[in-house]
């Protein structure tokens, strides 16, 4: 991956190629940004830079040895540990992974963790980095580096880490070899251990313009309308867009989903929210977080519409009606009050709670917000 292959960011890739080209590298950073910012493929970038043997001023120059393997996710000195799940005991590292996440990563380097977990079939499980993955970079981390001038541990989504294996990664992130370089890329640093924190140097990725994505996207298609529509929904979120390119309908499901949600809330529906509860319980934890995130990205939408003229030409046809009547029903204070629910509760599943009650508490809750701004 190249710098000039991630989309954005051009202020947080000056400032890395600067800290290789000054020779103050630091031995632990951490990107932390939405994985459709740009947080992996920037990663990426950056350890392909350490390792290429003719550099410029820039960027790698994409041609020798180490680019060439680095382009293919091969190169012998970057270790790659990434969130997987399975049901075997001790728990299989990330190397038994490594053909489908180098495959999965190749084909889209904005994947989200749901990609990931679809892509070798336990999207109905959590992704964990285990600790049998902090043995393996001690391990390796005991041997010579192969060829490059740095030796780099990519670990990707390092938030999903148990505290066993962020507790046995401690001294070394501290005290590394020489020349070895750990990148830890993470959504949120909320659920990580403050020791793991204090020993990183922080890079935060902000998100992505519209007019950025639709730039990225216009390498997909030529439908200028529907680019910038996808550009504006996709908030900032490079991986989104390219979903709504390639299919509109997981985005469709999540707007159908709440709009029969809201009804239900609005008007008390206890049997439709009984069984949207049924159907919730029956996605994977991470399905859930990510129906919940898009629904807090709609009812965001409906805010807007009441102060933006210009927001009904970048809705969804699916939510364009829903959005008008129910933004009547929606204003600053109980949307702020409802967003927060809503991120309480991806919280609470983020952790294992009980998805039934946790969909139904919300429920309550919502439904209880929703009343209060209709009955004024």
């Amino acid at each position: 991956m190249l710098f000039s292959q991630v989309v954005g960011q051009s202020e947080l890739k000056k400032k890395l190629h600067d800290s290789v080209t000054n020779g103050r590298v630091a031995h632990a950073q951490m990107l932390v940004g939405s994985v459709g910012s740009g947080s992996l493929p920037l990663a990426l970038a950056f350890a392909q830079y350490l390792a290429c043997k003719h550099r410029a001023e820039t960027d790698s120059c994409g041609k020798c040895d180490s680019c060439v393997r680095y382009a293919k996710l091969e190169h012998p000195d970057l270790q790659l540990i990434f969130p997987k799940n399975n049901k075997s005991t001790p728990k299989l590292p990330s190397k038994n992974f490594l053909t489908e996440w180098r495959k999965a990563v190749l084909a889209n380097p904005y994947l989200n963790l749901n990609d990931w977990l679809k892509e070798v079939g336990i999207d109905n499980m959590q992704g964990i980095i285990h600790v049998g993955d902090s043995r393996e970079v001690l391990q390796n981390l005991s041997y010579k580096a192969y060829e490059a001038d740095y030796r780099v541990v990519l670990i990707w989504l390092a938030e999903h880490m148990n505290t066993a294996a962020a507790n046995k990664l401690l001294k070394i992130l501290e005290e590394p070899p020489e020349r070895t370089v750990f990148l830890l890329v993470a959504e949120s640093t909320e659920n990580m251990l403050q020791t793991i924190l204090s020993r990183v140097q922080m890079h935060r990725l902000g998100r992505l313009s519209e007019a950025e994505i639709a730039t990225a996207l216009s390498a997909e298609s030529d439908e200028l309308d529907q680019i910038e529509k996808f550009a504006h929904l996709a908030d900032g979120d490079l991986n989104l867009a390219k979903h709504l390119i390639e299919d509109q309908t997981s985005i469709t499901n999540s707007i159908n989903f709440f709009i029969r949600w809201m009804r239900a809330c609005y008007g008390v529906q206890m049997d439709t929210i009984q069984g949207l509860c049924e159907e919730f319980n029956s996605l994977g934890r991470e399905q859930q977080k990510a129906l919940l995130t898009q629904s807090s990205a709609i009812l965001r939408k409906v805010l807007m519409y009441r102060t933006l003229p210009d927001m009904e030409g970048k809705l969804l046809k699916e939510e364009l009606d829903f959005v008008h009547k129910f933004s009547r029903f929606i204003a600053v204070e109980n949307s702020a009050k409802m967003l927060e629910a809503l991120n309480d509760a991806n919280y609470h599943i983020e952790r294992n709670a009980n998805a039934r009650i946790t969909f139904t508490d919300l429920s309550f809750k919502l439904s209880d917000l929703v009343l209060s701004e209709a009955m004024k």
